[in-house]
């Protein structure tokens, strides 16, 4: 199976699936992230890159946002989930928890069905593996 995945997880529990990439999504809609158009371009003017290229630019606006509380997530194929958080609290752990919910019952056109699939997060803190199914803690077979 070659399905690749992405969203955003917002502090909320907001679920927003990304078509693209990340820097893209952020970039049709910053206000939704907490930023503007303008400061958007700022940051890649001062990268010297074009507005939506993925470099430098798009590294410093997710890590911007991550720190504001958004969670990255994108599948691999066949590989693994990436999760990037900005810490692991009980309430981060606990919007994984849901979010690892609704991919294995189903959710916006996506459904995991490899509860055994690995997910990697990473924080500023490190780098931690856990599989799918074990964080969603046994819902959805």
């Amino acid at each position: 199976m070659t399905i690749s995945a992405a969203f955003f997880l917002s502090r909320r529990g907001d679920l927003i699936r990304v078509p693209q990439n990340h820097v893209s999504t952020v970039i049709s809609d910053p206000e939704r992230f907490g930023l503007t158009s303008e400061e958007v371009r700022a940051v890649y003017e001062r990268h010297g890159e074009k507005v939506g290229a993925e470099g430098e630019a798009r590294r410093a606006i997710l890590l911007q946002i991550i720190t504001d509380g958004w969670i990255r997530l994108r599948r691999y194929p066949n590989r693994h989930w990436s999760v990037t958080a900005n810490n692991l609290t009980p309430a981060v752990q606990e919007l994984l928890r849901e979010w690892a919910i609704k991919m294995l019952c189903g959710t916006d056109g996506f459904k995991e069905t490899d509860r055994y699939m690995p997910v990697r997060i990473s924080t500023p803190e490190g780098e931690f593996i856990s599989s799918i199914g074990v964080l969603a803690d046994g819902f959805c077979p």
